[in-house]
């Protein structure tokens, strides 16, 4: 009796539900609601809110043929919806669709009580129909080559507004509000003892109103050795005195830390244009102009990877065209390549200064002081921006387009800890946090080299010139046979197959035995400029013409021959690999050229471009730009409810935007963070030149 009960139900509540009787699978409340709302929708007279639903549902748009195949619909529109019943409201999902050769998505709106399940379910059975024709509809066969693919189904992704917050996300966001908290608090320390000190001297309001609420900067660099000192006596007394001393040797430690970072001792040091001694002034536009390279690209590539509606156009237009050479067109981001020239150009004459001031040559305290300048110079802003990315990706209300963003944060849940020991280049690689941090990586590898190289050069010259051929061969021939045995594409990667661009990657763009080469072109350059400072070596102004001559022409080469050789076929291969092996380090030569020329004093008028007082304000943020703009890029992205659709214009525009905000978002990050950790530990270990 209770069996013929079940089963009279089922029946009755089968026979109400006329849009998903065949469902299986599917949880009660959703076929329930499914059913309100595709009633709704297919009565005579349908109702409004099942018309908005239906309405944000993705359609196909017009040209396909460019790419035009992922249908988002209307994000808001369906979250907009509710039911008159109240039992449901709109939820947006995405379906991945393999059909007939396509791979396509298509933006649906569902009852809110649905799960990813659920609704994978419903597109495979084909439940979500409007007066008989599928939301799916129609194929893409007319548009694939090879409509006689069988189709792979469908699966779905709903998309929930922020992304859930955990325990990583947590500790990431009071790591970012310590590091805005900090600043301030200096800031508003320093201008209240400034306050302080006024007012005991002048009781009237007004009086030394050129000082109020500020230390003066000469009584700030009178300090620093002060600062040093005291630091010392608060370690001394904190170990070997009574309470009362410790005391006074904390409060001590905390007010030469306020004072760090306080935005009165660091917002004059990024505005200054004095280049310190010895440093070649063309450098802060050589590194701007790099800087904005890469930006051009990040925002052209970036933006192509899942948010473009023409992104077939994109590439048929702008990876071949050498007038898309400072977008994405030509080698791959030889910008990195000159970041590394001036890296390795800045850590020889960084090792040099410091073993000279130091009194006692080239020892073990040299080097390691050598080493944790350079850990502080890149480890506090690096890891800083990975938990203001998480913080920023975790709090940002994403659209329809969540997948990049989702996909850069889990990852940085996984592979934070390759950031912080700086090994992102070999861990991880595939899954990196904040992907664009494999140069620091790179940087850092290239610096512990550093000081065994100078070693060498005090030691024996021949024995160097002899290490550099060593060093040079190994990188080339090491780069060659990875880019045959993996048939590596040597311009842009993103024309190859999955597979090509993905070993690209992992095994040449991110390894340091093949980014080598323009590092050692700038450390080498920087030794022998050093070894010959009081000499003139360019005596003619003939040398110097053929010098540049040389230099634009070895420019020029390796841009036109990335053209000639992108083709990875067997009949190239060859020409391919050497390709491959050379040209970032003769780009590296041909701009060594340009520094050396111009601190020689045969730089003319490229020298004065370089050496424009515009660029050193710049220059002194572009570490903190390097690493935030790809975030921002990352952000206006994955925010958009619609795809993005690329025109010349378009893209300038964009890039523009980015610019201005990465610059302004670049000079907070070195107020807040860069500045603050370098006076710090100026504090602790004293200066030593400036690094890249």
């Amino acid at each position: 009796m209770m069996a013929l009960t079940l089963l009279f139900c089922l029946i009755s509540f089968q026979c109400q539900l006329p849009f998903v009787f065949p469902a299986r699978n599917i949880s009660l409340k959703c076929m329930q609601d499914t059913d309100e709302f595709l009633s709704d929708l297919n009565s005579v007279e349908p109702k409004e809110y099942a018309l908005r639903m239906y309405d944000s549902v993705g359609k196909l748009g017009s040209n396909v043929l460019s790419g035009n195949v992922d249908r988002l619909g209307s994000y808001s529109e369906c979250l907009s919806t509710h039911a008159p019943s109240g039992s449901f409201k709109g939820q947006y999902c995405k379906l991945h669709v393999l059909q007939d050769g396509a791979d396509y998505s298509v933006g649906v709106c569902v009852p809110d009580s649905c799960a990813e399940e659920d609704v994978t379910v419903m597109s495979r059975q084909d439940i979500l129909r409007f007066r008989n024709a599928s939301f799916l509809a129609p194929s893409l066969s007319l548009f694939t080559m090879n409509s006689s693919s069988s189709s792979g189904g469908s699966v779905a992704r709903c998309a929930t507004g922020m992304f859930p917050l955990d325990t990583f996300v947590a500790v990431c966001l009071f790591l970012t509000l310590l590091g805005l908290a900090l600043p301030l608090a200096g800031t508003v320390y320093v201008a209240a003892r400034g306050w302080g000190s006024d007012h005991k001297a002048s009781p009237a309001y007004g009086a030394h109103s050129a000082t109020y609420g500020s230390l003066p900067l000469r009584e700030m660099e009178r300090s620093e050795q002060r600062n040093r000192i005291l630091w010392t006596h608060c370690l001394a007394h904190h170990s070997l005195s009574g309470t009362p001393n410790r005391g006074k040797s904390f409060l001590g430690a905390v007010d030469c830390t306020l004072k760090c970072f306080s935005w009165q001792k660091n917002v004059p040091a990024i505005w200054t244009t004095k280049m310190p001694e010895s440093t070649c002034s063309a450098l802060n536009g050589i590194r701007v102009l790099s800087l904005l390279w890469i930006m051009s690209g990040h925002t052209s590539q970036m933006t192509a990877w899942l948010s473009l509606d023409n992104v077939l156009e994109w590439k048929t237009r702008v990876l071949r065209n050498p007038l898309y050479l400072y977008s994405r067109s030509g080698p791959f981001y030889l910008g990195v390549d000159t970041f590394f020239l001036v890296s390795g150009w800045l850590s020889a004459r960084s090792f040099l200064k410091m073993s000279q001031t130091s009194g006692e040559g080239l020892t073990a305290k040299v080097i390691l002081r050598y080493y944790f300048s350079r850990l502080i110079r890149l480890q506090p802003l690096h890891m800083y921006s990975v938990c203001l990315l998480v913080g920023l990706l975790s709090l940002a209300p994403w659209g329809p387009v969540w997948e990049v963003p989702k996909f850069h944060l889990d990852n940085c849940r996984q592979a934070w800890w390759t950031n912080l020991l700086l090994l992102n280049n070999f861990l991880s690689v595939r899954n990196s946090c904040n992907g664009w941090t494999w140069y620091l990586a790179n940087d850092f590898q290239f610096h512990l080299a550093t000081p065994a190289i100078v070693l060498i050069h005090g030691k024996s010259k021949h024995v160097l010139v002899l290490l550099g051929a060593v060093l040079f061969l190994a990188s080339f021939t090491a780069t060659a046979l990875l880019t045959l045995a993996h048939d590596l594409p040597v311009a842009d990667p993103s024309e190859a197959s999955e597979n090509a661009t993905v070993l690209y990657f992992l095994e040449y763009y991110t390894k340091p035995y093949c980014r080598c080469g323009p590092f050692l072109v700038g450390l080498f350059l920087s030794i022998f400029m050093h070894q010959n400072h009081q000499a003139n070596i360019l005596k003619t102004k003939v040398q110097a013409l053929l010098g540049w001559i040389c230099s634009l022409s070895t420019m020029f080469v390796v841009v036109a021959l990335a053209y000639a050789v992108n083709n990875t076929s067997a009949t190239t291969s060859a020409a391919a690999a050497v390709y491959q092996a050379l040209h970032r380090t003769l780009w590296a030569v041909a701009v060594g050229w340009v520094v050396f020329a111009c601190q020689e004093g045969y730089g003319g008028l490229v020298n004065r471009l370089l050496s424009c007082a515009l660029w050193s304000s710049l220059a002194s943020i572009s570490y903190a730009c390097y690493l935030v703009h790809p975030t921002l890029i990352i952000l206006y992205n994955g925010l958009q409810e619609t795809l993005i659709h690329y025109t010349d214009a378009n893209m300038f525009y964009l890039f523009s935007g980015h610019c201005l905000l990465t610059f302004v978002a670049g000079l907070a990050l070195t107020l807040f963070i860069e500045k603050p950790w370098q006076e710090l530990k100026r504090c602790l270990v004293g200066s030593m030149p400036a690094g890249p």
